[in-house]
């Protein structure tokens, strides 16, 4: 069975069984409205006998008929014989479907109010029936159009995703257009042997200098693939402040020259993929170490109130002034000299963006108070 088969089977089921509960809660208490009002009318005979039990059976009459009452008054003896004072159509005194009141009254005799429940339990079983046939039938119409508009909604998600590949290969194809055409520049040189030994030498490392970044691209590309397709189906609960230490310990291994300045509360935990938090957290320490001089302050935030709030920021040179609260989209290069002065692919950025919306999370880049770049994340809490 297909899951979206299965997931429309048992939202039918759940629907169905919370349908029958409420109206069916909603017919009972109506049913037993009903009954209620036969008791109450009982009670006002038999208030209006306490008045007077020397005429208890005079009273009794006149109640009935002044209130218009569909009751059947017996009038029984001690000694148990039952005359009939008062008869109603339906409402004889022993059968079934009665609702019976005795009331004692002088002598040790008793009235006997008797009322038919008959036409009250009709209606009880009238409206269940129609309670499950308008359940069967809301349920054929809802499902019919879920399954509509769950056709609806694959197609639409559907073209979506085959708008974000067709858009996610253009990227690609472009970001790779460069490299590729040196590559194949210097491959033509060495292939009719145009140049010196010297040069020759120098056409290799740069070969293999091309190649290495062109991997590293490729690399990056396809995260941020796995990480726009991947299901979430690998969901733990993280300790985000753990995972934080950990890196900055060793960041300040790699880069002692950068004070560091910390303020990172305790188990900030969020369920998310560990993988994933774990690139964000070294791609933004290491476009510190990559685009900023030695002597940059960073400082780190980490704390959970409504959401978890990370802040990490520095001093260096920023990015430029117009792309501070722009949104990253795809695969969006803020500053190419970065990466070509440092090696790196440039997408460092798109890939934390990735992440955070992987997490239902929000990025932002703003401005640091230091004067740097300052990366700003809200996530949900676990």
């Amino acid at each position: 069975m297909k899951n979206e088969t299965r997931q429309l089977l048992v939202t039918a089921i759940i629907t169905s069984i919370l349908s029958i509960l409420i109206g069916g809660f909603a017919v009972w208490s109506s049913h037993q409205s009903e009954i209620s009002i036969i008791d109450q009318e009982m009670n006002q005979v038999e208030k209006d006998i306490a008045t007077n039990p020397a005429s208890a059976v005079s009273i009794a009459l006149l109640s009935i008929e002044q209130n218009n009452y569909d009751f059947t008054l017996a009038f029984v003896t001690k000694s148990g014989e039952r005359t009939i004072l008062r008869e109603n159509a339906g409402a004889s005194i022993s059968g079934e479907n009665l609702r019976v009141r005795h009331i004692q009254i002088a002598e040790g005799d008793e009235l006997v109010l008797v009322s038919s429940l008959e036409d009250i339990n009709n209606s009880l079983n009238r409206n269940l029936w129609r309670l499950l046939f308008f359940i069967i039938f809301a349920n054929i119409a809802a499902t019919g159009v879920s399954s509509y508009l769950s056709r609806s909604g694959s197609l639409a998600q559907e073209r979506a995703q085959r708008a974000r590949m067709q858009e996610f290969l253009g990227d690609a194809a472009h970001e790779l257009r460069t490299p590729m055409t040196v590559v194949k520049g210097y491959a033509e040189l060495l292939r009719n042997k145009q140049l010196d030994a010297d040069r020759e030498n120098a056409a290799f490392d740069r070969l293999s200098s091309e190649l290495k970044r062109m991997d590293a691209l490729i690399t990056d590309l396809l995260m941020l693939a796995q990480i726009g397709e991947e299901n979430q189906s690998e969901l733990e609960e993280v300790n985000l402040s753990d995972l934080l230490w950990e890196n900055l310990e060793d960041f300040k291994i790699i880069s002692p020259t950068r004070p560091l300045s910390t303020n990172i509360g305790k188990d900030v935990k969020i369920n998310g993929e560990l993988k994933y938090l774990a690139r964000f957290i070294q791609n933004s320490l290491n476009n510190i170490r990559l685009h900023t001089p030695e002597g940059t302050r960073v400082s780190v935030y980490l704390h959970s109130g409504k959401s978890i709030e990370l802040l990490i920021e520095d001093s260096g040179p920023g990015l430029p002034a117009d792309s501070y609260g722009e949104k990253i989209r795809g695969l969006k290069r803020f500053d190419r000299s970065r990466s070509r002065e440092s090696g790196g692919t440039g997408l460092g950025l798109s890939i934390m963006s990735a992440v955070i919306e992987r997490h239902h999370g929000a990025l932002s880049l703003r401005q640091s108070e230091l004067g740097g770049l300052a990366i700003e994340v809200h996530l949900p809490r676990a």
